[in-house]
């Protein structure tokens, strides 16, 4: 089964999910890194980023809808208010769960501007 995650951010861009999004995650609710001295440089693709959303109360509920919507496979889109932090903690976090469950999966982080592919076993 093939999933596609993507992180955007609600004011970067057009700020809006992308097309064809089969299950959407507002990452706003969680705990924002951007406020954080020495997390607001990093992206969600740092471990100190990732470990700061993985605190925040709300993440287990995030998680596990995503784990049961992905079994029908789609486009995941992880939203938050500048595309940098959260959303991709997120989407990032959720590719090594789906991994692990033998999804293959695409991720594309809008505001950071690039695309990664990956393997269900890679």
């Amino acid at each position: 089964m093939k999933v596609k995650l993507t992180s955007f951010g609600y004011r970067a861009g057009d700020g809006h999910p992308p097309a064809n999004t089969t299950l959407l995650i507002d990452c706003r609710a969680l705990r924002n890194p951007y406020h954080s001295k020495n997390l607001k440089p990093l992206t969600g693709r740092d471990a100190a980023v990732q470990d700061y959303v993985m605190c925040d109360p709300a993440y287990a509920t995030f998680i596990d809808r995503v784990i049961r919507e992905a079994q029908y496979g789609g486009h995941v889109a992880f939203g938050c208010m500048g595309g940098r932090h959260r959303s991709v903690a997120m989407a990032e976090l959720m590719r090594k769960e789906l991994r692990k469950c033998g999804f293959e999966v695409e991720i594309v982080h809008t505001a950071l501007a690039c695309v990664q592919l990956s393997a269900p076993n890679s």
